[in-house]
């Protein structure tokens, strides 16, 4: 998010060569803004490497690559470097409202005429605190769709790939409501960033601190106010970000890094407060350091295939299945089929069940009682009775 106060005249608001100035920089920046914004919403599609305790990594431990190499990254994914310039239409239009609407409050509210040193200084914060007040609800339309913009290379959504597409799915999916996703943190880290800023100046101004302090040349705009604002308040910087595409339903949405976000200001913040990571996104020149790291060990390689003159044989090793009792099927019983033994006269002498007997028995076979038949001679006179044998 770029801070609206860079660049303003605390008296007579931004003149035009330094509206167009700070275009220019808008713009030659604009590559390292999208790799900002996808790193603030968590997207990190570039694993962590370990470093060792050196001079440069004082503590050991998992680093993500530079910006560099990440926006390296999205233009080899996309195949354009087109793609580091998503976003920039809105941006630029955000930043010409915003310095235009700042110009016009400062003109429609005059300067306090009072001769009280605490009064004038108070009038002044005031003054500004409404100019930028004025300047973000102007601006912040733009910087939903810029950052909605961005984001939409994580999901490739084809909606959100023009300014006026992105206007019409905010539009459709949110309402009006959706251009103002995230504005009260927008507004408390532009306002208190201004009020820190004019008041300091103009405390330094007023009672002529550079004479009583003795320096030799006016420090007034030499003061670090922004960098330190810029310091302290980029957390409310991170909340805005997020909050502008936490409720867009993009794929963004599902990052774990979004988790308990879209709540509210308060939830967001707490959010990223247990997490460690509310100064995500603001060291990008150098190796950032993942918060959490899990090491997931893969599994160990199958064993190589052994080699022989005729064919290749590979080991297959499957893991064992371990089997419940109650899992295990009862034996289904067979039934075996009978047959009636009729001798000669015609009589049934009895039944006898056909057994299947196997290849390989491990104990004798059962005795088996044979039925007696009578032996008849030619003559038709029985001779006596005999066991019938198994052939």
């Amino acid at each position: 998010m770029t801070s609206l106060s860079s660049g303003i005249n605390a008296e007579y608001g931004v003149e035009k060569h330094e509206l167009a100035i700070n275009c220019l920089y808008t713009g030659f920046l604009q590559p390292v803004n999208v790799a900002k914004v996808l790193i603030q919403v968590g997207y990190e599609p570039l694993a962590p490497v370990y470093k060792g305790p050196t001079l440069m990594f004082f503590s050991g431990g998992f680093y993500y690559p530079n910006i560099f190499k990440y926006m390296q990254y999205l233009k080899d994914r996309e195949g354009t470097y087109l793609v580091l310039y998503r976003g920039l239409v809105p941006r630029l239009g955000g930043t010409i409202v915003s310095n235009t609407v700042r110009n016009e409050v400062l003109g429609m509210i005059p300067k306090s005429e009072t001769k009280c040193p605490p009064e004038q200084v108070l009038c002044e914060v005031g003054r500004q605190c409404a100019a930028t007040t004025a300047a973000v609800l102007a601006s912040h339309p733009f910087l939903v769709i810029t950052n909605r913009m961005i984001v939409a290379i994580i999901g490739s959504e084809d909606r959100y790939s023009s300014a006026i597409g992105a206007v019409g799915s905010i539009l459709s999916d949110q309402g009006i409501q959706g251009f103002y996703a995230g504005i009260i943190p927008h507004l408390i880290c532009e306002v208190s960033g201004r009020a820190m800023e004019v008041l300091l100046e103009e405390v330094y101004e007023k009672f002529d601190l550079n004479k009583r302090l003795g320096l030799p040349f006016d420090s007034k705009h030499a003061l670090p106010v922004s960098s330190l604002h810029s310091f302290l308040s980029y957390p409310l910087q991170l909340t805005t970000t997020i909050m502008t595409v936490s409720t867009s339903g993009m794929a963004v949405s599902e990052l774990p890094a979004m988790e308990g976000t879209s709540s509210g200001m308060l939830s967001c913040l707490s959010s990223l407060w247990k997490t460690g990571c509310m100064k995500r996104g603001s060291n990008l020149m150098f190796m950032r350091k993942a918060p959490t790291c899990t090491v997931i060990t893969p599994p160990p390689p199958a064993p190589p295939a052994t080699e022989s003159k005729g064919a290749a044989t590979a080991v297959i090793v499957e893991p064992p299945v371990i089997v419940s009792e109650s899992s295990v099927p009862a034996p289904v019983p067979v039934i075996q089929p009978e047959i009636n033994i009729i001798d000669t006269t015609g009589e049934s002498q009895g039944t006898a069940v056909i057994v299947e007997h196997s290849l390989v028995r491990e104990s004798p076979p059962a005795a088996v009682t044979l039925p007696e038949v009578s032996i008849i001679d030619t003559a038709g006179a029985e001779s006596g009775v005999e066991a019938t044998k198994e052939e």
